[in-house]
């Protein structure tokens, strides 16, 4: 029984300092290079008649992680707004055009962060987003989990499409305002 309970405490140390050392102790900033391959980032739209789930397959950033100094860490993430897939050609297509994301002239969304805090086990990643040549300042609540050689950041946001210039509505199919983003991005260390 006394084994077991003192398992239990070593197990519960271990984690606890896994999840609130993200970089370990004594260390720089570390740098990350975020790896598409191994992250995802989707989208989910609502409208009258069909929801639509998306994902975009390009993008790149950095990451720089101190846990030592949160003040030294940022974030700079550049999604290709063409790779949007929605499992719907018509749809992505519709999607791409002047309506809604506008690619031709606005070929990336990207966050970069300006500042990022700590609440306990989670962390706020304040930062501007731009898109369609609006930039607005937002704050999305994230998860850290620090791998061997990898940092796994995962959140989720909505989005007011209206906020960034996208006013497209349909009479029989109106476009309800709320995006809802959802991300987990890998980065492995560079």
């Amino acid at each position: 029984m006394w084994h077991g309970g003192r398992t239990l405490v070593v197990i519960g140390w271990v984690l606890g300092w896994t999840v609130l050392l993200p970089v370990g102790l004594g260390q720089a900033a570390e740098r990350y290079q975020i790896a598409p391959q191994k992250s995802q980032v989707q989208f989910k739209g609502y409208s009258l008649l069909a929801n639509a789930l998306g994902t975009f397959h390009r993008f790149s950033g950095e990451i720089v992680a101190d846990a030592q100094q949160l003040d030294a860490s940022h974030v700079r993430f550049v999604i290709e707004t063409a790779s949007l897939d929605t499992a719907n050609t018509r749809r992505d297509q519709h999607l791409r055009s002047k309506d809604f994301l506008f690619v031709e002239q606005y070929p990336t969304i990207t966050f970069t962060s300006t500042a990022i805090t700590r609440d306990g086990l989670k962390y706020a990643v304040q930062g501007d987003l731009e898109m369609r040549g609006v930039t607005k300042r937002v704050t999305v609540p994230v998860t850290v989990e620090q791998r061997q050689d990898e940092i796994v950041v995962q959140g989720s946001m909505s989005l007011n499409r209206k906020d960034f210039g996208i006013q497209y509505n349909a009479f029989f199919n109106p476009v309800q305002d709320a995006v809802d983003i959802t991300f987990t991005i890998v980065g492995v260390k560079s």
